[in-house]
């Protein structure tokens, strides 16, 4: 599910929650919208108010897992989150970040949901805050047996003297397809 966040908004609605020795900037925020976007799966924009910054600090701002986008001169962040919910395709499946009053008067006409920008901060930290899901397959299930591991299954089984040419084409175990392949 798309999340559209209006970056100032947030920016200041987590500076009002968290420790005041804790210095957030627009490269904190992104960054812990990043661990989150990286952590659930989830597509995150967020956008800024004001001009670009030089590539070089863009760069050190964003993060590889979230699109941020700047405004521009003139223009405000609100502006450009409204044109977002208004030129999407489905809007239905939005996330709107924002205590802006505009943005939440269109997210609700285009049927986006909206949450105000101290709810999705709070939410955001909690489920940061999870330990991360033990992995449900074992990791040998994922990455496959060793070839010693396959040798011995094949002998345990009697197979151990497969001949030079499969009938599938293919030669040795080695060259069977994985499900991942096929």
């Amino acid at each position: 599910m798309p999340v559209v966040i209006d970056g100032n908004n947030l920016l200041y609605a987590a500076r009002d929650v968290e420790d005041p020795a804790l210095l957030i900037g627009r490269s904190m925020l992104c960054d812990t919208l990043g661990k989150w976007a990286r952590r659930y799966n989830e597509e995150v924009h967020v956008v800024f108010d004001g001009p670009s910054p030089s590539a070089p600090l863009a760069a050190q701002i964003g993060h590889p897992d979230i699109q941020v986008t700047y405004s521009g001169a003139g223009i405000s962040a609100d502006a450009i989150v409204i044109d977002i919910l208004e030129t999407h395709s489905a809007a239905r499946r939005m996330v709107v970040v924002s205590t802006d009053h505009d943005i939440i008067r269109v997210a609700k006409r285009r049927r986006a949901k909206s949450v105000r920008s101290e709810e999705f901060w709070a939410a955001l930290k909690k489920d940061l805050a999870r330990p991360l899901p033990k992995r449900p397959e074992p990791e040998e299930k994922e990455a496959g047996l060793s070839s010693e591991a396959t040798q011995r299954w094949l002998e345990e089984f009697g197979l151990n003297e497969l001949p030079e040419k499969q009938p599938n084409g293919f030669e040795g175990v080695d060259q069977l397809p994985r499900p991942r392949d096929v």
